[in-house]
């Protein structure tokens, strides 16, 4: 009987996986024959040229612009929690559910804005010049403004909830954050992470013959690595703050 159960499901399952493996072969000899053209007929040296040109004049305000936009979320968002906790009856547990969610979505968007931060600041890095100079700046005053906004954040999670420990200027604020999470909330710290640990081993295959088939193209420097790891970064935590928020949704119910 077990035996048959596995074959059943061997059987149901392999009509797609061919399905699938057929439709990234027709998908891979296409782009491959697209790459080789445009690398072939020198388009793709006038593409990355032109991109190239533009990112590294966009970056330094693209940079400020972007950590200008960020914090005044976050911001919001903690007043916001700040407030629902301020009022809260001791009862409504919506209400506390409501301000840690967004807690999460501020902390996420610290992060998100962190990853931002370091490829604007590598295209800028890699322009040289005055503009450099202006990266830097706008760069550590970004950097040194998020961390205040993840310290203010996770004080005010501390001070909702009094039995968590751990400050984020501490090397191992992890290790005592997750030690002071009662059993529920660590079980859904281990479903967000196995989440975000799937998410990301779907897309390296993917992003993998991207680059493996856009190499024989574009001249990829030192953008595209960059580009690659901050992709790579900011897919998994954005997927695992999301996933976190969800699961903490239904806490109360």
């Amino acid at each position: 009987m077990e035996n048959n159960t596995v074959k059943r499901d061997n059987r149901k399952a392999l009509p797609k996986f061919l399905l699938i493996l057929l439709g990234a072969a027709v998908f891979g000899g296409v782009a491959g024959f697209t790459a080789g053209w445009m690398g072939h007929d020198n388009f793709s040296g006038v593409v990355t040229a032109a991109v190239t040109g533009w990112l590294m004049a966009a970056a330094p305000w693209a940079m400020a612009v972007t950590s200008a936009v960020s914090l005044a979320v976050i911001f919001r968002l903690y007043r916001s929690a700040k407030k629902l906790w301020a009022g809260w009856d001791g009862e409504d547990e919506m209400a506390m559910e409501l301000a840690e969610e967004k807690l999460s979505w501020a902390m996420m968007a610290t992060t998100v804005q962190m990853v931002l931060d370091m490829f604007f600041f590598a295209v800028v890095a890699a322009s040289g010049g005055m503009a450099t100079l202006a990266g830097v700046a706008v760069f550590i005053l970004s950097l040194v403004l998020l961390m205040v906004s993840q310290q203010k954040l996770v004080d005010q999670v501390r001070r909702m909830n009094p039995e968590k420990q751990g400050s984020v200027y501490d090397m191992h604020f992890n290790k005592k954050w997750l030690a002071s999470c009662d059993e529920a909330e660590q079980r859904q710290i281990g479903q967000a992470a196995y989440k975000a640990y799937h998410t990301v081993n779907a897309a390296c295959p993917f992003l993998w013959m991207m680059l493996v088939l856009l190499s024989d193209a574009f001249d990829f420097s030192l953008l595209m690595p960059v580009f690659t790891v901050c992709l790579l970064w900011l897919l998994l935590n954005v997927t695992y703050s999301l996933e976190a928020i969800r699961l903490g949704r239904g806490k109360s119910r």
